[in-house]
């Protein structure tokens, strides 16, 4: 692929030893930017020199500038990256992983979600003693055998976490369980239908409580950050 470099980004030595496509990515302006590649390709070299390239031609100051990846680790290197190319540093630049992310804004935004803004993330560990202490006031009658009543509490953590991963909202998820009732005929889809709902009733109680007690889970970090974002345009705004 062949493309102009104008006589700005020559000048550029943050572009030096970067080959075409990633000159391209780095000094891309107008519009979204999706950069597809594989691992060892230099992705993060890409984005770090974006970063700093951005700033160098001032299309945004350090604080308009977020950047998020999955783990600490790949944080920490970004930081470290940006730091050595940009003069004055990371100052006021937002680079973390997701969860930190969105643990920030919702520590900033607690009141707009009726949360305590000393709320606590709870570890796994943390979340099955919390669900161990309050099965029974679950309604639970697939997933709670009389022989072993705490034997489904780690599988309905995780299905919570799934669905928060995906950003199904309790309220969602009861329409799409009332919709498998509505629509079952026989015995088996009768049966599944129930468990179903059953757990999409759990889903909200369990939310409910976790909510009225100040606890979330790591899932919360990004579901209630969305929801946040999505459903009030003032903080969304702000943040902008």
């Amino acid at each position: 692929m062949q493309i102009a470099i104008d006589f700005n980004q020559a000048q550029s030595s943050i572009l030096g030893g970067l080959n075409n496509q990633q000159i391209e990515a780095v000094t891309h302006k107008s519009g979204p930017l999706l950069v597809i590649a594989g691992a060892g390709t230099g992705k993060t070299t890409v984005i770090t020199r974006r970063i700093a390239y951005i700033i160098e031609q001032q299309w945004a100051k350090p604080s308009e500038i977020l950047a998020l990846t999955f783990t600490e680790k790949a944080a920490q290197e970004m930081e470290e990256r940006v730091d050595l190319l940009v003069p004055y540093g990371c100052t006021d630049m937002w680079i973390s992983t997701f969860h930190a992310f969105g643990d920030r804004i919702l520590r900033d935004y607690a009141i707009e979600l009726g949360l305590p803004a000393n709320f606590k993330i709870l570890t796994g560990t943390e979340q099955a003693i919390f669900m161990r202490h309050h099965l029974y006031t679950f309604e639970l009658k697939h997933y709670r055998p009389l022989s072993n009543p705490t034997t489904h509490i780690e599988a309905l953590l995780n299905h919570f976490s799934r669905l928060k991963d995906e950003l199904i909202s309790p309220e969602a998820y009861l329409t799409f369980a009332q919709s498998k009732t509505d629509a079952a005929v026989d015995e088996n889809e009768i049966i599944e239908a129930e468990k179903t709902s059953e757990l999409a009733k759990a889903y909200q109680h369990y939310q409910q409580l976790m909510l009225t007690s100040g606890n979330l889970d790591f899932g919360d970090l990004i579901y209630l950050s969305h929801h946040l974002l999505k459903t009030n345009r003032a903080v969304l705004k702000e943040c902008r």
